[in-house]
């Protein structure tokens, strides 16, 4: 009935992208509220809407991945706190195949295929996170 109504008011639905994760996760935890871990896994993130495979994990998985990985690049505390396990409902054990999935794209990606990528995120406004190797 509700999907009749819906459709009947001509709504429009849609899902939340793993973007819009990351930032919920951003204000979650003060101590990850900083723009270079948050760029970071913005730029993970949009490297891994290039890999398909993917799309088997949900947004939010996605996103926490992003962050995980963020945090262990930038060797900042850890990023999956009991306080992000609380919120979002994910423990990290939980997360450890998307990060594994996350982490090896991004090593095994050919550079050209993310130049405009790598050229965006190079930008000050950005804190040049393109420029750091993927050390995780």
């Amino acid at each position: 009935m509700e999907k009749d109504i819906l459709l009947t008011m001509e709504f429009k639905l849609t899902a939340p992208s793993a973007y819009r994760f990351l930032q919920r996760y951003r204000r979650l935890s003060m101590p990850l509220n900083d723009d270079e871990v948050f760029f970071f896994a913005q730029y993970l993130q949009e490297i891994s809407l290039l890999d398909a495979s993917l799309l088997r994990f949900k947004p939010s998985q996605l996103a926490a991945a992003s962050l995980i990985l963020s945090a262990k690049q930038l060797k900042k505390i850890n990023a999956w706190n009991s306080e992000m396990e609380k919120y979002s409902g994910y423990k990290e054990s939980d997360l450890t195949e998307a990060v594994a999935e996350v982490k090896c794209f991004a090593l095994e990606i050919n550079p050209k295929f993310i130049s405009t990528l790598k050229y965006k995120f190079s930008k000050p406004e950005y804190h040049n996170v393109a420029r750091l190797q993927f050390k995780f």
